[in-house]
């Protein structure tokens, strides 16, 4: 229980390890981009809104100027009053003001505007004219006008001019303040003749802040090119000591975004200066405001990561409980499992070695079925190629995918096969295993080679894939069967026959070189004279005679040896084609069609057919080819039928004698393939695909049964120690065995005697 315990603490800290540290590095890059990057976004917002404000302001400063040009434009107006008579005088006088009105009218954020010829005492403003002195004690009575020296501006200013009027005493509110332009009129004279003052309201420009950055806590500043304040407003920001914050504010220089503190208040301040008039615009806030929205994802974000972090603790609670749950099954499951060799192994063992324990049991069990994998590869290469020369029908998905499954590269621009067997002096039977073993692999320079055993033959098939079609097709077959038949004399001592047939340029044609090759082998076996023959020879025969088909002979009786019903078919019906095209005499034909009577007897004879008769009168007493194929036809379908039907007898007597032999010796554990093969004059391939067509399962297998059987029925029935049982029915090792017993039964083999009755 103490283990246990151990191992659930063992799982929960890992989980807690897992979880926390991910989330904690997620957690420090969610927090840099979504707080750190955010602050400089933010920064960069604020700073993009107060250049908004700037543009605003200078749009309406570029309005005054704009009013200006226009003043200047009209002589009548600011001409000289006392060079003018008095009735034009006096007509000036009254359009000045109602001027004046439409220019406020048109652009509502003046709050007034002035028109003084210099050298006069009086002024006129949107309401009327008034004397300097009523206008400075009456009309503007509220604000420091200076006196004097506004009065000298007015009559010597020579080029645009800005400052701030404040308030007078502590009646006027103290965002009452105002920003005084004056110009000289006309603009740009050198002698002007009349002065223009606008002034706009501290609030106006405050609006303007407003409007973009929102109701926002904070001080704005505006200064000149001389760094002398025009607009220094406190919004909602208390007892800021504005004084301390403008000297500070004045030692900064450029654009940008800047830290002070006044008051004991940290403070951002972001400063944009105008191309326009060189004004310096400075808008201060308190930290708290200006990442406001920061400080709230700040605080979202790390409230998330706490709530995850809890989230992990129970998640790893409850991982390690599940994940505790199935070890704890499993190594009750092993500990009334019952291993006889093992249960000393486990013994003091934990959760996670016993795991390991079965995982290399596992693992041994793999390699076993590796093993088996790797023995049952040749009979999917052979299946493979069977298939190829067999010349049925199928998918090329699937046929792709059996050459990739077989590990065959079959790659190329040519095909062709070629058949080879040992010449009739030599002796026939074991050393075919030897050709098999020297022509599986064959490899020459452009290409490679595949060999087969034939059932039911005593010869070797080749495919032979080029990777590359030739230019002299014949010299390049010749070379590689040469190569071949003098392998198999220096190695084997064999004397080779090599059938070759025709070259092809896909692999789906593979099944009609097989036949050519086949056909060319067999009936050239009794020449003493060549070891390579070509069906093209036929053909370029065939070509000096051309009223005599004897490739579509040739190709007919070896599809009829093979017991190919389709291909026998369709080769006859050419070979008639073939006559029928002919101008030979009727008695030629009728020579010709008993030739191909005889061959087929011939054949009949050699296949040792005893129990096929065929009624030689009716197949000769044909008037016409029409009659001889039809005839043929039928002889063709029973001729294969009994092929076919040799062929399985022949299967099943070999069948016999082989499974007998293997359950006569399966106790020998030097029983193998090769034993099998050799006993029976056989291949090693052959052997292995033969036993996996007849039973349906492989030798490995067939023989792992009988022996399972066996130590079955000894466990039940004999009071033999289990070692002594597994060694009695050929097995070398023991705990091997003990673990192949128990994934195949379910039990140990001491757990199935007593199950069993005899423990």
């Amino acid at each position: 229980m103490a283990r246990q315990k151990s191992m659930f603490r063992k799982l929960f800290i890992s989980y807690i390890v897992i979880l926390a540290v991910p989330l904690f590095i997620l957690g420090g890059i969610v927090y840099y981009f979504n707080v750190v990057s955010y602050q400089r976004e933010v920064s960069e917002a604020n700073l993009a809104k107060l250049t908004q404000v700037r543009n605003q302001i200078d749009l309406e400063l570029k309005s005054l100027r704009e009013i200006i040009y226009h003043i200047s434009s009209q002589a009548d107006m600011y001409a000289d009053p006392y060079t003018a008579a008095p009735d034009e005088k006096g007509d000036r006088h009254s359009m000045i003001a109602p001027q004046l009105m439409a220019y406020k009218d048109h652009y509502p954020f003046i709050d007034e505007i002035m028109f003084y010829y210099r050298g006069d005492t009086k002024v006129y403003l949107t309401s009327g004219q008034y004397d300097y002195q009523s206008f400075e004690n009456n009309v503007k009575k509220n604000y420091n006008w200076a006196g004097a020296s506004v009065f000298k501006e007015l009559n010597s200013v020579s080029a645009p001019k800005s400052f701030r009027v404040e308030t007078k005493g502590s009646d006027m509110p103290d965002d009452s303040n105002m920003l005084a332009f004056l110009y000289p009129v006309p603009l740009l004279e050198t002698i002007p003749q009349a002065s223009v003052l606008f002034t706009v309201k501290e609030t106006e420009f405050f609006s303007k802040f407003q409007n973009i950055l929102g109701n926002f806590e904070g001080a704005v500043f505006i200064y000149d090119p001389y760094y002398r304040s025009l607009v220094s407003l406190n919004h909602q920001m208390g007892s800021l000591d504005m004084t301390s914050l403008e000297e500070q504010l004045r030692t900064f220089k450029g654009t940008g975004i800047f830290n002070v503190t006044s008051g004991g208040m940290n403070l951002i301040a972001t400063r944009m200066v105008s191309e326009e008039t060189d004004w310096s615009y400075i808008i201060a806030m308190p930290d708290s405001f200006f990442y406001k929205s920061v400080n709230t994802n700040s605080t979202l974000i790390v409230g998330i990561i706490f709530i995850l972090l809890a989230a992990g603790f129970v998640g790893a609670l409850l991982f390690s409980l599940k994940n505790y749950k199935p070890i704890k099954v499993l190594l009750s499951q092993f500990t009334k499992s019952g291993y006889e060799e093992s249960d000393q192994d486990i013994k003091g063992k934990n959760e996670f070695e016993i795991i390991r324990l079965t995982f290399e049991s596992a693992l041994q069990k793999n390699k076993d079925m590796l093993m088996q994998m790797n023995a049952q590869r040749p009979l999917v290469k052979d299946q493979c190629l069977l298939t190829l020369l067999g010349g049925k029908k199928i998918d090329p998905g699937e046929r792709d995918y059996l050459i990739k499954c077989s590990n065959l590269i079959l790659d190329g621009s040519a095909y062709y096969c070629m058949v080879l067997s040992t010449h009739p002096d030599d002796t026939e039977g074991p050393e075919l295993g030897h050709i098999i073993a020297l022509l599986e692999n064959v490899y020459f320079n452009g290409g490679r080679g595949y060999g087969v055993e034939v059932v039911n033959g005593n010869y070797v098939a080749v495919i032979i894939v080029l990777q590359e079609y030739p230019a002299d097709v014949k010299s390049k077959q010749q070379d590689i069967a040469g190569n071949l038949v003098q392998q198999a004399k220096e190695n084997l001592g064999l004397q080779m026959i090599v059938g070759i047939g025709k070259i092809y340029r896909s692999i789906e044609q593979l099944n009609a070189s097989y036949l050519e090759a086949s056909a060319v082998l067999f009936d050239n076996q009794i020449n003493n004279k060549k070891a390579v023959h070509f069906f093209d020879d036929i053909e370029n025969a065939q070509e000096q005679i051309n009223w005599y088909p004897m490739k579509e002979q040739a190709l007919y009786i070896q599809s009829l040896k093979q017991g190919d019903q389709a291909v026998a078919l369709e080769t006859l019906r050419a070979l008639i084609e073939q006559l029928e095209a002919g101008t030979i005499s009727y008695y030629m034909v009728k020579c010709l069609c008993f030739d191909i009577v005889n061959h087929i007897l011939k054949a009949m004879n050699q296949m040792n057919f005893r129990n096929f008769s065929v009624d030689i009168k009716e197949l000769i007493k044909f008037n016409s080819l029409q009659e001889f194929q039809k005839c043929m036809e039928s002889i063709t379908l029973l001729f294969c039928s009994q092929v076919n039907l040799q062929k399985e007898k022949e299967n099943v007597e070999l069948k016999n004698k082989i499974i007998f032999y293997i359950n006569e010796h399966f106790k020998d554990s030097s029983l193998s393939l090769e034993h099998i093969a050799g006993q029976f004059g056989l291949s090693t391939s052959f052997v292995s695909r033969f036993i996996k067509d007849e039973t349906g399962v492989n030798f490995v297998d067939y023989l792992s049964n009988l022996r399972m059987n066996e130590v079955k029925l000894q466990l039940q029935y004999t009071d033999k120690l289990i070692q002594e049982i597994v060694t009695d029915v050929g097995y070398l090792n023991t705990p091997s065995f003990v673990r192949k017993f128990k994934a195949m039964e379910g039990v140990t083999p001491g757990q199935y005697r007593q199950i069993t009755g005899k423990g």
